[in-house]
């Protein structure tokens, strides 16, 4: 929803996601290799029973982002028309970490190794309409 500051116009998007209704948050690369240890994990073969992991045990973790705007509008003579706009993607520059490894043989399995979002960006901008 939008606040008019004065002539400006402030514009503030949230987004919170989080599935906590079962498994376990596999969400912080401090503790994913505690949570996920290679030794817990094993290959089985064809003639061995499936494995006693239930599906969706481990979840990556919530996403939690703040992106807002502000903005002015001029005008400059009857048909010109300044607008000026300012705007932040990832405000408060929260980390979206990726699931971590999944391939049991890899060194990296259970460590999260990257991010989903490149962190806080901010964009400027002035447009002259006529």
């Amino acid at each position: 929803m939008p606040v008019h500051l004065g002539r400006w116009l402030l514009l503030i998007t949230a987004l919170s996601t989080s599935d906590r209704t079962s498994g376990r948050i596999v969400g912080n690369p401090d503790t994913s290799r505690a949570l996920l240890p290679g030794a817990a994990f094993a290959f089985i073969r064809l003639t061995d029973p499936m494995g006693n992991l239930g599906r969706n045990t481990f979840r990556r973790g919530g996403i939690r982002n703040v992106n807002a705007s502000l903005s002015r509008a001029w005008t400059l003579r009857r048909e010109a028309r300044l607008t000026f706009r300012a705007e932040s993607v990832n405000l408060f520059n929260t980390p979206q970490f990726a699931e971590p490894g999944v391939e049991v043989a890899s060194p990296s399995f259970g460590q999260i190794t990257n991010t989903l979002d490149d962190g806080r960006t901010f964009r400027v901008g002035v447009l002259v309409g006529f």
